[in-house]
């Protein structure tokens, strides 16, 4: 009874991570598998999908919400009944394609798709019920690259993993697929990981605006929207910034294929805007996983994606804080980790870190506070991956000091307890 889920709500899955990534770009996405997709999150509180901080859409924090984004599939057809801003497409199998193969499904819904978008390139992904047979979907789309001159990819998703390994995994297909090898143009940067799941489009504006204030350009943005043109531009960077755990596959590739370092960390907070530019300006890449042993029990912690997570601790360590602790239901990085960190794999989990003494602070989702037990101080800190439909909280962005100031209102300016 482990592994029975009573409280915490289910997180979006590794194809939907997918669909995050593919409705930002110009290319188009075949999942294969029998139901239609909805903009994820669609139907919180009332709304029309979305998590409310993609382009387009109203104010809201992680849920609820309407997606603005023009386009969609046409009436008529397959992509019929597809919301609007969609660029993914089901390949409609059957429960007798499930038994006798689903390869013709799939290779009609390649046609559809290209025929109706005009992508620039495509990716296929499994479901977890094609999955079970092991459709040979990489071989199907170095075929229909051949026959079509569209470039397509597999991505290794099939519904089984969180969002943050499906967008990773569709970043570096993107990435393998796009990028050819270029002059290093100094000065400029690629943001890898800004995902419409984990980022607000205010947040990526500020951003792009500390940066180039720090006097650096951005080539290319893997996550939020961009044309197909700048993605390919992406290996004329003389550095890469990782804004998000989705973006390190796409960052190790870049590092191995093109020699372009990188630098792991999102921009939250001033004490860590600092840090990162030193990195960025001196060159310095890669962060080492921390070994040993943890100091004590946790004083504080932080519930999340991991980037945000690391985010917050370190503008509560600036503040005095010891002992902070990061976890997460998602995929971690060990590279990113520090001793004492821990990749949650149940409720249980969890409800044990919450009764550690002397932990007394927690920043997560308001959704896991039934799990605590005794009294502390608790921050809602909505999950962005969540699938809850109750909580709404208003937009924010922490790019900078805006995190200081969050934490300020919510804790004081008085420090650790």
């Amino acid at each position: 009874m482990k592994r029975l889920w009573k409280v915490v709500p289910p997180y979006l899955s590794d194809v939907m991570g997918l669909q995050a990534v593919v409705n930002e770009t110009e290319g188009f996405g075949i999942i294969d598998d029998p139901a239609p997709y909805k903009p994820i999150g669609f139907g919180r509180n009332g709304g029309a999908g979305g998590h409310g901080h993609g382009h387009g859409r109203p104010d809201g924090f992680r849920r609820g919400g309407a997606d603005g984004r023009h386009g969609g599939g046409r009436p008529g057809g397959r992509g019929k009944g597809m919301f609007p801003g969609m660029r993914v497409m089901q390949s409609e199998i059957s429960n007798a394609d499930i038994i006798t193969g689903t390869e013709s499904k799939v290779r009609a819904a390649l046609d559809a798709g290209r025929e109706q978008f005009h992508p620039e390139f495509m990716l296929l992904c499994h479901a977890p019920s094609s999955s079970m047979i092991g459709s040979d979907l990489e071989t199907m789309a170095a075929e229909h690259t051949a026959r079509s001159g569209v470039p397509t990819a597999y991505v290794n998703a099939d519904g089984s993993g969180d969002y943050v390994s499906g967008a990773g995994a569709t970043l570096a297909a993107m990435g393998r697929m796009l990028l050819t090898p270029q002059d290093t143009v100094p000065g400029t940067v690629n943001l890898l990981g800004c995902t419409t799941i984990d980022w607000t489009a205010d947040a990526l504006t500020a951003a792009e605006a500390w940066l180039a204030d720090a006097g650096f350009q951005v080539c290319s943005r893997w996550g939020m929207k961009d044309t197909t043109a700048r993605l390919r531009g992406g290996a004329a960077a003389s550095v890469n910034l990782v804004v998000g755990a989705t973006g390190l596959p796409l960052a190790r590739y870049m590092q191995t294929e093109f020699g372009i370092p990188y630098v792991a960390g999102a921009p939250f907070g001033a004490a860590q805007c600092a840090a990162l530019l030193e990195r960025l300006r001196g060159g310095v890449a890669t962060a080492k996983a921390e070994t040993g042993t943890p100091e004590g029990a946790a004083e504080a912690l932080v519930l999340g994606e991991q980037f945000l997570a690391n985010a917050m601790r370190a503008a509560l360590e600036a503040r005095g804080w010891k002992n902070v602790r990061v976890a997460s239901f998602y995929e971690m990085d060990k590279a990113q980790m520090r001793p004492g960190d821990r990749k949650l794999t149940s409720e249980d989990d969890l409800s044990a870190l919450l009764a550690e003494e002397p932990l007394h602070l927690v920043l997560g989702d308001p959704d896991c506070r039934p799990l605590a037990k005794r009294k502390v101080q608790w921050i809602d800190l909505p999950n962005p991956g969540s699938m809850s439909p109750f909580e709404f909280v208003p937009a924010r962005s922490f790019v900078g000091a805006a995190l200081d100031a969050f934490l300020d209102e919510a804790i004081g300016k008085g420090g650790a307890n």
